[in-house]
């Protein structure tokens, strides 16, 4: 695993990059981080103690919207449809957890939507595996850009370009299949 420092210092020797002054690389690295963690699903880094409110269908597993679990701390649970914030109950005991991020209880948790709220110690210190290369190769791309068009003329043949890296980029269309086989390790959605 790459620290961002290292990303940082990887990205000024890649062509055309050097001239970079931190807050640039930095601003391009978080750039591609914000579309890795949105392609993914989760934070994925850095690792973070989070309170997560998440939906139970009864059973004994509940998925928790991360793929790198260190600790869960506390479980609560409140009766369906009941909103006060009194209805929050502690779940003492008859349950555990999985790295995977999953919730395990020894018989059926509740069913019903935003019925468990639980305190979580997730995420990687850094950004795992070749995701740090994804990074990279994603933080060039969004500097080499041109910009989006912010307005066109047609009689005088006229276009203004927003700033390369400027809003609205980000799309999941800039992944490459590589980087996509990458990054499907650490998505939610492939879940095993």
């Amino acid at each position: 695993m790459a620290s961002l420092v290292e990303l940082r210092d990887r990205l000024r020797r890649r062509p055309g990059m050097a001239g970079l002054a931190d807050e640039q690389a930095e601003d391009l690295l978080d750039e591609a981080a914000d579309m890795v963690r949105e392609y993914c699903g989760w934070p994925v880094w850095p690792r973070q103690t989070v309170t997560v409110v998440v939906d139970a269908r009864g059973g004994d597993m509940v998925p928790l919207p991360t793929l790198m679990l260190h600790e869960v701390t506390s479980v609560e649970q409140r009766p369906l449809f009941d909103q006060s914030p009194a209805a929050w109950q502690p779940v003492e005991g008859g349950w555990d957890w999985s790295e995977g991020g999953w919730l395990l209880r020894c018989g059926c948790w509740p069913d019903g939507p935003r019925s468990l709220r639980v305190v979580m110690d997730s995420g990687y210190e850094e950004p795992p595996g070749a995701v740090g290369s994804v990074l990279l190769a994603l933080a060039v791309g969004i500097a080499r850009r041109p910009g989006r068009v912010a307005s066109m003329r047609v009689g005088g043949e006229s276009v203004t370009y927003q700033q390369a890296g400027g809003s609205g980029s980000g799309a999941f269309g800039e992944l490459s299949d590589g980087e996509r086989a990458v990054l499907d390790r650490y998505r939610l959605d492939n879940r095993p």
